[in-house]
């Protein structure tokens, strides 16, 4: 696959680079569309990705780019088609994280083409409040 420069996903920013689909070994990859929610604790990605399995969705982290390949499949299944129009696609995204996100605790789950992936703040990210004592 082509290397795609990584979107920066911080606590406080997501830099966009979303691209258009992109053909490499007989599968097309298309930019799902992502939308990134903030709270104290965490980043939500949420992706969508409909008709892949959980089984062909690979999640990896390397040098803090979180890569997402979702692999798509035939709406005929394992049956070879005597006519094909429909070619499935897969889904390609990247970002690259801030050192405000616990790389160790990151989680994912799927549902209904949707790919939720949690992103913890590292403790430092944190807002936190510091006591004012009677001096």
């Amino acid at each position: 696959m082509a290397e795609k420069e990584p979107q920066e996903v911080k606590a406080t920013r997501v830099d966009d680079a979303a691209s258009g689909p992109e053909a490499t070994r007989g599968e097309t990859f298309k930019t799902p569309d992502v939308d990134i929610y903030e709270t104290e604790e965490e980043l939500v990605l949420v992706a969508d990705v409909p008709g892949v399995g959980k089984d062909a969705v690979d999640l990896g982290l390397e040098e803090g780019v979180l890569e997402i390949t979702a692999h798509g499949r035939s709406p005929g299944g394992a049956r070879e088609a005597a006519h094909e129009e429909y070619r499935p696609a897969g889904f390609y995204r990247a970002f690259k994280l801030s050192e405000e996100i616990d790389a160790g605790k990151i989680a994912a789950a799927l549902k209904d083409g949707v790919l939720t992936v949690r992103l913890p703040k590292s403790a430092r990210a944190k807002p936190r409040r510091i006591e004012v004592k009677p001096g």
